[in-house]
């Protein structure tokens, strides 16, 4: 799961609100930074810059107590979207074939709808694809995520104060 590292530029003093068209750059900037940073995250972890908070976000959506839906299983759903087979899936993961075809299975049996629909080999040697229902749910857990990440960055340059790097700026007094 990516973790979110907050990448502003130091402003200078006296200086006011950015104005709509700056804000609006800044979270262009932001959500293509966090891409990024993901992208990188999925090769390995970046180490954050010292004195800079950061958070890291792990939703699971559970029915009851049993955990259905997370991020495994999310990354699951977009390898099998980006390669058309649960067998490409799996090794783009390097994830046995079984464990990705078992985590399908329960997926499609935990949910209202099937999340992944399956054609057998033959000529074009079978796939599988996202139902509607699945991207739908995906879209909605997307949502949810990016909403709570707008929340948590609100509050990350507080705990910079809090950081033997951070500035030097007691966090009580803003």
């Amino acid at each position: 799961m990516p973790a979110e590292r907050r990448q502003d530029k130091p402003v200078p003093a006296g200086a006011g609100a950015p104005a709509p068209e700056a804000a609006q750059r800044d979270d262009s900037l932001a959500r293509e930074l966090l891409a990024t940073a993901e992208a990188l995250e999925a090769a390995g972890k970046v180490p954050a810059p010292v004195g800079v908070a950061g958070y890291d976000v792990r939703v699971r959506i559970r029915d009851g107590e049993t955990p259905v839906f997370g991020p495994g299983r999310l990354t699951l759903l977009r390898s099998i979207d980006a390669t058309g087979s649960i067998s490409a899936a799996a090794r783009r993961m390097n994830m046995s074939y079984r464990r990705a075809w078992l985590l399908v299975e329960a997926m499609n049996h935990e949910f209202r709808e099937p999340l992944v629909t399956r054609h057998i080999g033959g000529v074009s040697g079978g796939g599988a694809q996202l139902t509607p229902f699945a991207q739908n749910l995906v879209a909605h857990y997307d949502t949810l995520l990016r909403e709570i990440r707008s929340l948590l960055d609100a509050h990350v340059p507080t705990f910079d104060a809090y950081l033997k790097g951070g500035k030097a700026v007691d966090p009580d007094d803003e």
